[in-house]
């Protein structure tokens, strides 16, 4: 198992990196883990590469 961690000035901006992450098909997601300290937002994804 792999992690990648994200995070962004806006909620849209987070959005836009995880979901282009996502768009590779080679991994598999495992778990999203979401925080929100008081200046960004932040997200930790834990997946599997697919073979």
């Amino acid at each position: 198992m792999k992690i990648k961690t994200f995070y962004g000035f806006s909620e849209k901006g987070l959005d836009k990196k995880v979901n282009e992450f996502l768009n590779d098909y080679s991994i598999e997601v495992v778990d999203i883990k979401f925080s929100t300290p008081i200046f960004f937002f932040s997200a930790m994804v834990m997946y599997k590469e697919r073979i």
